[in-house]
């Protein structure tokens, strides 16, 4: 197989070396941006895989090779960004890691990435800090993108269900912890605001008049 491999954060570009080792794999290129990815010949390729990436591939792209991507939810209403930061500070401990494909319509430039449909899961642990978090992304990620390549293209597709419930996407700005949140937080809830907001992410952070304090690291021992 020939493959294009598209990622640009630390935890997804570790993911890359594996992908090269795969004994399916012929060639893999590695793009860091979408620039680099237009000036490949798509049609040189078989597959498309993208990992850890926030932007829309373009119909160009999308209508012209296979694409996949991992998903670090089991449920719907993570499906709009910002997942693993809203699925810590609701509480849940483990989750599901998935593989997606993109589609896309043609009368649209636009090529979707919430189309419901994986193929491979494996469960996602949310425990630990940010650095935990991204090792279990890290080390996922080279599990469900080995089974795809095994197994194309005889690959099944499946539906995970649609919700009504949805939780946008954070925006940095949401990183602020006023008193009144904390006065209604317990100490867990505080650990898992300011944990899954560690770097790379927007730190957490409080604010009076005389600046901000940020939260990097913290530490929480249950009774």
């Amino acid at each position: 197989m020939r493959i294009l491999f598209l990622a640009y954060r630390d935890w997804s570009l570790k993911v890359y070396p594996y992908i090269l080792k795969n004994p399916r794999v012929e060639y893999a290129k590695l793009c860091m941006t979408t620039e680099e990815l237009k000036k490949e010949k798509i049609e040189n390729y078989d597959l498309l895989i993208t990992c850890g990436w926030s932007e829309e591939l373009g119909a160009e792209i999308a209508g012209n090779i296979l694409a996949v991507g991992v998903h670090c939810a089991e449920l719907d209403r993570y499906s709009y960004g910002s997942p693993i930061q809203l699925q810590v500070i609701d509480g849940i401990k483990f989750s599901k890691h998935r593989i997606f494909r993109f589609t896309y319509k043609k009368d649209s430039e636009r090529a979707h990435t919430h189309t419901r449909e994986y193929s491979y899961e494996v469960d996602l642990d949310l425990s630990g800090d940010m650095d935990d978090i991204l090792y279990q992304m890290t080390a996922t990620s080279i599990v469900l993108f080995n089974m795809f390549i095994n197994d194309y293209p005889n690959i099944t597709w499946k539906k995970w269900p649609e919700e009504k419930i949805v939780r946008p996407k954070r925006q940095p700005v949401d990183s602020k912890l006023t008193k009144e949140q904390i006065m209604a937080m317990n100490t867990e809830q505080i650990y898992d605001f300011i944990r899954c907001l560690e770097d790379p992410y927007p730190n957490a952070f409080l604010e009076d008049e005389y600046g901000k304090l940020f939260f990097k690291k913290v530490v929480f021992r249950k009774k």
